[in-house]
């Protein structure tokens, strides 16, 4: 099927959520190289957005209706939607703006304000999310295997981590490993205890430095895996900021969570750190095309813990700073 206008992505709730769905963006500009995109992205993500290469406008606004944009998307030639995140508020505005086709899923009770359903489950799948985005293209024809487009920073972002370098004393010049030991509640966390004696061995046996991310939240876990050593650059970046740091990165070690996705798109070896949980398993969470970038205990899945929670039976800690060490080493070439 052509469409004759533009095309409208939905993807407007969390930071990797939204990274999932850039393969989508990638697959649609080659099958629609003349047509407009547009990205309907959260708030807090839509500058990263603005960075990626093939979208040409990003609409703000969350999965909530907060703000509204019908009017916005009503006064746009947009022809067809493809409302990746799945949300009674998202459908309704997509049917209130009168797009003329809106693809979404055919397993929720609004399922009707689609046009185009389609039956995709995303539950208890081991599916890859990224993967399960493209299956929404297939009500075009679109389909095949596709890569994350081009994230491409401003000027700016660049030289605000050139700063952040020069003001600690190190130069960003020099190698460097980026831990990010939070997951904003998107999963379970590695201890941070871990994180700091595996950054001490990252940095005492390779002479990498150590640049420790996070949000302003997770200032006490960035804090205590940094110490007195390493950089702590937790609540100083931005999202394009963050990106920035991640593409000259010669390594990103985090939790399940949006940055390691965006560590990927970035093109930088991300190592994600994985609990033996249902809802957070690396067959769909993972590090996209790379398998062996996901580290997990050698457990049954468990059933007594669930994401954003304190483990009820410290599934992560089967995993050691040196058990993750020797893997790490394994990705970089290096024994």
């Amino acid at each position: 099927m052509k469409i004759p206008g533009d095309l409208l992505v939905v993807r407007n709730d969390r930071l990797g959520d939204a990274v999932l769905a850039l393969p989508a963006v990638s697959l649609l500009r080659n099958a629609y190289p003349d047509r407009r995109i547009y990205f309907w992205a959260s708030p807090q993500v839509a500058p990263l957005i603005r960075c990626v290469e093939g979208i040409d406008h990003v609409i703000e606004g969350n999965d909530r209706g907060e703000p509204d944009v019908t009017r916005e998307l009503s006064s746009l030639e947009i022809q067809a939607a493809f409302c990746l995140r799945s949300s009674f508020r998202n459908a309704l505005t997509l049917w209130r703006a009168h797009i003329p086709l809106r693809i979404g899923t055919s397993r929720r009770l609004y399922s009707p304000l689609f046009t185009t359903r389609l039956n995709i489950p995303r539950r208890r799948t081991d599916r890859h999310e990224a993967d399960l985005n493209l299956d929404m293209l297939s009500a075009l024809g679109i389909r095949g295997e596709a890569r994350f487009p081009a994230v491409i920073p401003p000027v700016s972002a660049a030289e605000r981590i050139g700063r952040l370098f020069s003001e600690a004393g190190r130069s960003v010049e020099q190698p460097y490993v980026v831990i990010h030991p939070g997951s904003g509640g998107s999963s379970q966390n590695w201890n941070a205890g871990c994180y700091r004696q595996l950054a001490e061995k990252l940095a005492g046996s390779r002479s990498f430095n150590i640049v420790v991310t996070g949000s302003q939240d997770e200032f006490d876990t960035c804090r205590t895996v940094a110490g007195d050593d390493h950089l702590n650059f937790c609540g100083k970046t931005d999202l394009p900021e963050l990106a920035a740091l991640l593409m000259k990165a010669g390594l990103l070690v985090t939790n399940s969570t949006g940055p390691l996705h965006l560590g990927v798109a970035a093109g930088v070896t991300s190592v994600g750190i994985y609990p033996p949980l249902a809802d957070c398993l690396p067959g769909r969470w993972g590090p996209y095309h790379h398998p062996d970038w996901a580290i997990m205990p050698d457990l049954p899945v468990c059933r007594r813990c669930s994401p954003g929670e304190i483990s009820a039976c410290r599934c992560l800690e089967q995993l050691t700073p040196d058990m993750v060490y020797e893997h790490l080493l394994k990705l970089i070439g290096e024994r």
